[in-house]
C-alpha cells in the first residue's frame, strides 16, 4: 500500500483561501476595504510578513487592489482576474465548474479550437495528417485494452486536440490549451463517461476526415454541434 506524500497547507495559503472564500461568497464585496496589515496580524496571529505576501498574491490574482493610501480593497475579479482566479472559483465549488462556468469555457473552446480547425483544414501538410493519424492509432490501441484506462485516453485526446492547435500555425492556441489543461482533462474524462470511449475517438477521426478534405466550415460546425450535445447532456443530468 502506497499512501504518498501528504502536503499540509502553509499559513499563507490558508489565509489566502480564507479571503478568497470571503470574496467569492460575497461576504466581502467589490470596493470593501480590508483591515490594515497590523489589524489582520492581531486578529489572525499570523506574522505581518506572511500577511503581506498573501495580500500581494491576491492582488496578482485580481481579487484585491492595493494602493499606498487606501490599503487593500476588494477588486472586481471578473475585470482583473487571471487563470489563478478561475482556479480559485473552481476550488471553491469542490473542484467542479458551475453551469455558467462550463458554458463560458466551452464558448472559449469553440473560439480557440474552432479557429484552429478552420486554419488546419484550409492549409495542412502530409506531415500534419500523419501526426494526427499516429495519435489516433494510439487511441485505437488503447481502446483494445481491457479494462480501459480512461485517464490515458483523456491524455491522448488532449494531445490530439492540442496537436490540431499546434499544427494550425497559431503560436498562442496551444499555449492557451496548456494553460487550461487541468480543466480540459476533466472535460475529456467527463465526456468519456457521458458518451463512451469509442464515441469520443470516432469524433476525433471525424475531425481528421474533415481536415483532410479541406472542409473548414464543416469541421467548425461539427465542433459546435459536439459542444452543444455535451452541454445538453449535462443539462439533462442536472434536471
Amino acid at each position: 500500500m502506497q499512501i504518498g506524500v501528504i502536503e499540509v497547507p502553509t499559513l499563507k495559503e490558508l489565509f489566502e483561501h480564507k479571503l478568497e472564500e470571503q470574496i467569492l461568497s460575497g461576504k466581502l464585496k467589490v470596493g470593501d476595504s480590508l483591515p490594515s496589515e497590523r489589524q489582520l496580524q492581531e486578529e489572525t496571529r499570523i506574522s505581518k510578513t506572511v500577511i503581506h505576501a498573501a495580500l500581494a498574491e491576491l492582488e496578482q490574482k485580481g481579487f484585491l487592489e492595493i494602493t499606498p493610501r487606501r490599503g487593500a480593497v476588494v477588486a472586481n475579479y471578473e475585470e482583473t482576474g487571471t487563470m489563478e482566479t478561475l482556479n480559485a472559483l473552481i476550488r471553491m465549488n469542490g473542484g467542479n465548474m458551475t453551469r455558467k462556468q462550463t458554458r463560458s469555457f466551452m464558448e472559449a473552446r469553440i473560439a480557440i479550437e474552432g479557429s484552429a480547425l478552420r486554419r488546419l483544414a484550409e492549409k495542412h501538410s502530409d506531415d500534419d495528417i500523419a501526426y494526427l493519424e499516429d495519435l489516433l492509432a494510439k487511441t485505437d490501441a488503447l481502446l483494445a485494452e481491457k479494462p480501459l484506462d480512461a485517464d490515458a485516453l483523456a491524455e491522448l485526446l488532449f494531445r490530439y486536440h492540442r496537436g490540431i492547435c499546434v499544427r494550425s500555425g497559431n503560436e498562442f492556441f496551444p499555449l492557451l490549451l496548456n494553460e487550461f489543461r487541468p480543466i480540459i482533462m476533466e472535460f475529456w474524462l467527463r465526456s468519456i463517461s457521458l458518451f463512451g470511449a469509442e464515441a469520443n475517438v470516432h469524433l476525433a477521426k471525424r475531425y481528421l476526415d474533415l481536415i483532410r478534405a479541406g472542409d473548414a466550415e464543416g469541421a467548425f460546425r461539427r465542433l459546435q454541434r459536439s459542444v452543444n450535445e455535451y452541454l445538453s447532456c449535462l443539462d439533462e443530468q442536472i434536471k
